[in-house]
């Protein structure tokens, strides 16, 4: 194998290989990149066995075809100190040399038919969805995600379909995040057998990914994968196992009280109660009245606030505790200028909406 590659293009593939690569492993070939050149392009791929990506780079002269396995640090810190704009790898014997204008380095190289097999994507996809769209639904699903559980299920996003839709859906048990957006296209008629519950990892890389917002990204699920399909990537995820729970049974329905108000003034309103809670308080007092809203805090450490924000209430007046976190982490990715909240009971969740397609349930904490 024989190569010039251009040295910004190629340390952008081995940095998005990267996010795949195993941190901790006794196997050596998942600590490397495989590096396949064809006759115009170079393939980096890079697994966990968990999740696999292949990344193309098309800047790139090959002289010889031909492929290599790579530990992908030591790589990825020679091509990110050089000052070329070009640099040379030639597979020799036992090593991988890369030579810049006034340097030389020989690394040592794995046996490539140590590296497991990834995925390509072949067929037609089971759907389609543009990067931006796509990009945003992650952004307003991911944040609500469990980080650790032992609720499987609650460690990922379900993935389905519903009225030709995309429907996103992130839980920790204390919050439920649902958005939805709208399919570029779908080939698969049964849409109720489209539904899966995808890793937080992989749709972190995939959001990396997402770089032009126009772009399609086309998606197959499998039995127990799902494979992503963009102009330069194609990444091969395993599912997560479990049975998402029935989170439309969650969502709070027949509501008698609701407070609208602009996005930018709520979120700073609760960003500036939550300045005085502390691990021990953790709640902030909403007092939402025909006069408005009234934000408190109090610790007996850090002190208390006093927080009014103007708005549009109906129903009888409530006093409702809520984390400002989880509040603030909402209201960041809310997409619409105004948001809104409605009520039933200060011991029942409460539902934030922004726009048409973003929902958000949060359940109340005992202020003291």
């Amino acid at each position: 194998m024989k190569l010039i590659c251009n040295r910004g293009a190629l340390l952008e593939a081995l940095n998005v290989a990267g996010n795949a690569i195993a941190t901790r492993t006794p196997k050596p070939a998942l600590q490397c990149v495989k590096l396949t050149a064809s006759a115009d392009k170079l393939i980096v791929a890079a697994t966990d066995l968990e999740v696999a990506i292949r990344y193309q780079d098309a800047q790139v002269q090959v002289d010889k075809q031909g492929e290599a396995l790579v530990p992908l640090e030591k790589l990825r810190e020679i091509v990110r100190e050089s000052v070329d704009d070009t640099l040379s790898l030639e597979l020799t014997g036992e090593g991988m040399n890369i030579k810049g204008h006034d340097s030389h380095f020989r690394i040592f190289v794995q046996d490539p038919a140590d590296f497991p097999p990834v995925p390509d994507f072949e067929g037609a996809s089971d759907f389609e969805i543009v990067g931006a769209q796509f990009k945003q639904l992650i952004s307003q699903t991911l944040f609500a995600v469990a980080k650790e559980s032992t609720r499987y299920a609650f460690n990922g996003v379900l993935l389905n379909i519903k009225s030709k839709k995309l429907v996103m859906v992130g839980t920790d048990g204390r919050r439920l995040a649902h958005a939805k957006g709208d399919l570029a296209s779908i080939t698969k008629s049964d849409t109720d057998s489209i539904k899966a519950i995808i890793p937080q990892k992989t749709l972190q890389m995939i959001e990396k990914l997402l770089t032009d917002g126009e772009e399609k990204i086309g998606i197959q699920l499998r039995d127990t994968q799902v494979i992503f399909h963009t102009n330069t990537a194609t990444l091969t995820s395993n599912l997560v196992e479990g049975q998402y729970p029935p989170y439309e049974d969650v969502i709070p329905k027949d509501p008698d009280k609701k407070m609208t108000c602009g996005t930018a003034d709520f979120l700073s309103a609760v960003k500036r109660a939550s300045l005085l809670v502390t691990e021990d308080t953790k709640g902030v007092r909403f007092a939402f009245s025909k006069k408005g809203l009234v934000l408190t805090s109090r610790s007996p450490d850090a002190g208390e606030s006093t927080i009014n924000c103007a708005c549009k209430f109906d129903g009888a007046d409530v006093e409702i505790g809520f984390n400002p976190t989880f509040l603030i982490e909402a209201l960041k990715v809310a997409d619409s200028d105004e948001i809104s909240i409605e009520m039933t009971m200060p011991n029942r969740p409460g539902l934030l909406k922004s726009g048409a397609n973003f929902q958000y349930v949060i359940m109340p904490v005992n202020l003291q």
